[in-house]
């Protein structure tokens, strides 16, 4: 059976405004992503074990290729790859959790991710609308982390990148709510042009 993105259905124009700069949100569909839980040697040796020891402070983001775990609390780990890459995640992960405790929870069917990408003004104040995080640049500069709510959807925020003025942020949310999320996207942003791109 064909996997079906979670923005699939979406028609574009129906989210789009005009702008001269406009912000683009796009879906990164099958991400492989899996939930890690316990206490801080389990967190340091699974990711040494996936490539990106040492551990990351909390709210911080290891980062090795597409690899990247997100430090979202002190006994909490969100590992995400490319897609097909759960599989060897949950290998070399299932046996450190059996031995040492935690819990490991595959959620690559479960959510997905949206990517905003644009003036980085713009987009902090996109986020700003429906997020009670500090988004200001001193406080969520890339290479950040957060587990949050935009409006009352919880996502989990990444900075990814800033180059030139612009700044791309990653929202990893369940996919049955990625709709939602989207069209509030869409409508905080609609001030400074919006567009989805698939």
């Amino acid at each position: 059976m064909a996997r079906i993105s979670a923005l699939a259905r979406l028609d574009p124009a129906a989210l789009a405004s005009a702008g001269p700069d406009p912000l683009v949100l796009r879906e990164v569909p099958f991400e492989a992503r899996l939930s890690l839980r316990g206490d801080e040697a389990l967190l340091a040796a699974a990711l040494e074990a996936v490539g990106l020891g040492p551990a990351p402070g909390i709210g911080a983001v290891a980062r090795a290729g597409e690899r990247r775990a997100l430090r979202l609390g002190p006994d909490r780990l969100v590992l995400l790859d490319r897609p097909g890459e759960e599989v060897v995640l949950e290998a070399r992960l299932g046996p450190l959790v059996a031995e040492r405790g935690g819990a490991l929870v595959d959620l690559t069917e479960a959510m997905t991710t949206l990517s905003l990408d644009g003036p980085q003004a713009a987009v902090r104040a996109t986020l700003a609308e429906g997020c009670p995080l500090d988004l200001h640049a001193r406080a969520f500069p890339p290479g950040r982390s957060a587990a949050s709510l935009y409006g009352k959807v919880p996502v989990w925020l990444e900075a990814v990148e800033a180059r030139a003025g612009r700044l791309r942020v990653e929202l990893q949310v369940d996919r049955s709510l990625a709709l939602h999320l989207a069209r509030h996207l869409a409508l905080a942003g609609r001030e400074f042009g919006f567009r989805l791109e698939s």
